[in-house]
C-alpha cells in the first residue's frame, strides 16, 4: 500500500530530482556513474561482481543483507507522511507538525550518498561504484518501486540483472532447505521480472545470463562499453579461472 501511494504521490509532485552526480562528485570527484547487480542467491552474481571489479576504477561491493531496502521503506514512509498529512502547515501542538516540510527527494539523495560513503565505501578516486543484492524475493510485489528508488538515489544508475538455470540454482547448498520446485518457481518469477523490466528500460537495464558469461566473457563487452571502460577479455578469463571460495 505504501509503495503504491509513494509512486502516485511522486507523480503528483512533478518536481525534478536534484543533480545527483554533482552531489556525489563532491566526495568522489572522478565518479561517472553507479551500477547494481540484482538477482537471487547462487545465480553467479559474485563472479559477475569480480568480473566488473577487474576493470580499473570500479568498486562493486558485495551484499549488505539488503540494507538498501530500509532506505526504500524510509523514502516511502516520508512520502506518505508528506502527501497525506503534510498538505497544509500544522501548528506545534498538532501530531503531524512539520509534515509539510518533509523533502523526500532530498532524503533519497542524502541517503544514497550516505549509503555509498558508509556501506559501499569505495576509494576516493572511484569511477563506478555500486553493490550486488540477492534478496529480491521480499520485493517481488514492489519490484519497480525498489529499482525506481535505487535510480533516484544514485547517479547514472545502471541495473544488471543476473539469471541462471533453475536446476543449477536449486542444486546449490544455499537452497538445500528449500524444495527444488519452490526454487524453480522463484527463479521463473524473478527471471520474468528481469526480462520485462529490461525490455521496458533498455537505456539503463541489462539482463545477463550466468552460463553465457562463463562460456563467452566477450558477451560483457556491451556492459563495459556502456560504462566507458576498457574491455580486456584476457583479464576476464583470468578472473574466470579463479575458483570462488563460497
Amino acid at each position: 500500500m505504501i509503495g503504491r501511494l509513494g509512486d502516485r504521490f511522486r507523480a503528483m509532485i512533478g518536481r525534478p530530482a536534484p543533480d545527483l552526480l554533482t552531489k556525489f562528485r563532491r566526495r568522489f570527484p572522478r565518479l561517472e556513474g553507479t551500477v547494481f547487480i540484482l538477482t537471487y542467491g547462487r545465480s553467479g552474481s559474485t563472479l559477475l561482481q569480480a568480473l566488473l571489479n577487474s576493470a580499473p576504477g570500479v568498486h562493486i561491493a558485495g551484499e549488505s543483507f539488503d540494507a538498501f531496502g530500509a532506505l526504500v521503506t524510509a523514502s516511502e514512509r516520508a512520502t506518505r507522511a508528506h502527501m497525506t498529512w503534510g498538505q497544509d502547515p500544522r501548528g506545534p501542538d498538532h501530531p503531524w507538525h512539520g509534515a509539510d516540510m518533509i523533502d523526500e527527494w532530498a532524503l533519497e539523495a542524502a541517503l544514497g550518498l550516505a549509503f555509498a560513503a558508509h556501506v559501499i565505501r569505495p576509494p576516493h578516486d572511484v569511477r563506478w561504484l555500486g553493490f550486488k543484492e540477492i534478496r529480491l524475493q521480499p520485493w517481488e510485489d514492489r519490484f519497480d518501486t525498489y529499482i525506481d528508488t535505487l535510480r533516484r538515489s544514485f547517479p547514472n544508475a545502471m541495473i544488471l540483472f543476473n539469471s541462471r538455470a533453475a536446476a543449477d540454482v536449486a542444486a546449490s547448498k544455499w537452497w538445500a532447505e528449500h524444495p527444488p520446485g519452490d526454487v524453480a518457481r522463484m527463479v521463473a518469477r524473478l527471471d520474468a521480472r528481469f526480462a520485462d523490466y529490461t525490455a521496458s528500460h533498455p537505456d539503463h537495464a541489462v539482463h545477463l545470463h550466468h552460463d553465457t558469461t562463463v562460456t563467452d566473457p566477450s558477451s560483457l563487452r556491451p556492459v563495459f562499453e556502456a560504462m566507458n571502460l576498457p574491455f580486456d577479455v584476457a583479464a576476464l578469463r583470468a578472473v574466470l579461472s579463479n575458483r570462488l571460495d563460497h
